[in-house]
């Protein structure tokens, strides 16, 4: 709002400093009081809902993790980096991973041969302590023109269509939160760690098992028949699961499936894959160790990018 002040020359020859100054410091008043009954008005015409706080990291620590030999960055008492065989962080990690994945276990932690050959992306929570590990993933890379790797996947599934792309390819798996740890913030975490690994290291196809909650598979049946029709890949990126193991699913007719519904059954892993695009091989694997009965889970990495990167390269 603008005043616009006219004095007449008439006043003004009659006019002190003083009653000037005085005018002046009314005027001021007048301006803060208008403008703030203008504020208020239009605050209480349009109130907006306060929007739930985004996890901000800072660009220099993040562009700096990014560019280094290293992934390693904060954010607020968490810190997520990367580490490797025999960092005795990976015994946290493991440690973690036996708690997450057989609770009633004997064993203290989760361990096999492929441990010593990858990337364990991890999140710890620095207020509790310098390793206090509270969410972990593992990260198996086979660079582009690289000879044949071995991954964990191919225990279960057949995979070689997929090593029929001369594209870098990561195997993620062995992913899971401190269940004190639940309420999404360490899986955003370890999702934004990431997509910055897959920056750093160029790649372009992620995939990996993922598992529903027990290995009686019959108990999943329309949500497997979803994902198996909803969510296929194409045919170039096709496999399926190595008959030994193979969960035997009578696949629900599309027509018999409320997509919405079983998209909410799907676990919390799944469902969060499934929203970044990506696609669940064929069929589905029983897993007796673990209890589980998992799918294929094959993703373009530039997905993982797109929505937990948010970064600027300027």
């Amino acid at each position: 709002m603008v005043f616009q002040l006219k004095i007449k020359n008439k006043f003004a020859k009659n006019t002190t400093s003083k009653n000037v100054g005085k005018f002046k410091s009314i005027l001021s008043k007048v301006k803060y009081v208008a403008k703030n009954v203008i504020y208020l008005k239009k605050w209480s015409k349009h109130p907006e809902k306060e929007k739930p706080k985004e996890i901000e990291y800072s660009s220099n620590d993040l562009k700096k993790s990014i560019s280094s030999k290293e992934l390693d960055f904060s954010f607020k008492k968490y810190q997520i980096k990367i580490i490797r065989y025999p960092d005795p962080l990976l015994i946290k990690a493991k440690q973690l991973r036996q708690k997450s994945f057989f609770e009633n276990s004997n064993k203290k932690i989760d361990s096999d041969e492929f441990d010593q050959f990858c990337d364990h992306l991890v999140v710890i929570d620095k207020s509790v302590a310098s390793d206090f590990v509270v969410g972990t993933y593992r990260l198996l890379l086979k660079e582009k023109n690289e000879n044949y790797k071995k991954f964990y996947s191919e225990s279960e599934f057949n995979i070689s269509n997929l090593f029929k792309k001369n594209v870098s390819m990561l195997e993620a798996g062995r992913s899971c939160v401190d269940k004190n740890y639940r309420d999404g913030k360490i899986i955003k975490l370890l999702w934004r760690g990431l997509a910055f690994y897959i920056i750093q290291k160029k790649v372009d196809l992620i995939f990996g098992c993922a598992s529903f909650p027990s290995s009686n598979y019959s108990e999943f049946k329309t949500q497997l028949s979803y994902l198996n029709h909803f969510h296929k890949p194409p045919q170039r990126f096709s496999t399926c699961p190595k008959d030994k193991f193979k969960a035997d699913i009578d696949i629900l007719s599309s027509k018999n499936i409320n997509k919405d519904e079983e998209f909410r059954f799907l676990p919390p892993l799944i469902k969060a894959y499934i929203r970044a695009g990506a696609w669940v091989g064929k069929g589905a694997v029983v897993d007796k160790k673990f209890n589980t009965t998992d799918v294929l889970i094959i993703l373009k990495s530039e997905n993982i990018i797109k929505k937990y990167s948010n970064l600027s390269f300027k």
